[in-house]
């Protein structure tokens, strides 16, 4: 998708430096986002980082999401798999959907970009369901893996094409689903999936 500046962030510091967040999806097939800038900026940059944009520095922040099926960590694949094992004790049919990586970037001024690994605070983190895997049938949950442990997120939105998270670690993720039996509510569309969402509020 294409980088978005928060106008959000930058006018916390309009006359002074700037932070410009960025939401970057390699892939076409699905879409990626965060639902506060301003949040991630507060959970992203240090005191020292703020006072410098205070004093007039520009400061860039890169989300990137990436599909990594065909090319998974070891460590990470293990990872999920055995937290998908785990899991499946209390939900019997979950399934391994995809797996996509999670990172986040920062650049001061013309310095170069540094990843981060970790926030202060979680950061809502909306990923768009690629079309292949979509279902009005399925539950949505995201399995993390981040130094060889393995986490479930369960999906905070109602939306049946994405998944919304909140996290403050930054690596490699699974997708996964479990089948669910869904009966139209009353005076309510049973197409939703089909309604266009916009992801990212700014």
């Amino acid at each position: 998708s294409t980088p978005i500046k928060s106008s959000a962030a930058s006018d916390v510091y309009k006359r002074q430096g700037t932070v410009t967040v960025m939401v970057v999806c390699e892939e076409q097939e699905y879409t990626a986002g965060v639902s506060d800038t301003a949040a991630v900026v507060n959970a992203v940059l240090t005191p020292a980082q703020l006072k410098s944009v205070a004093a007039g520095e520009n400061i860039e922040i890169r989300v990137e999401v990436k599909d990594i099926s065909g090319n998974v960590p070891e460590k990470d694949k293990s990872a999920i798999e055995n937290g998908i094992k785990e899991y499946r004790k209390e939900i019997p049919d979950l399934t391994l959907g995809m797996y996509v990586d999670i990172s986040l970037f920062v650049k001061i001024g013309e310095a170069d970009w540094n990843a981060v690994t970790g926030t202060v605070e979680p950061v809502e983190v909306v990923i768009g369901i690629p079309q292949k895997l979509q279902s009005i049938d399925r539950e949505f949950f995201i399995v993390r893996s981040h130094e060889g442990e393995y986490t479930l997120l369960t999906d905070m939105d109602d939306a049946p094409d994405t998944v919304t998270i909140h996290t403050d670690r930054f690596s490699a993720y699974a997708i996964a689903y479990k089948q669910v039996s869904r009966t139209p509510q009353a005076g309510k569309c049973s197409l939703c999936h089909l309604c266009p969402l916009s992801l990212i509020h700014i």
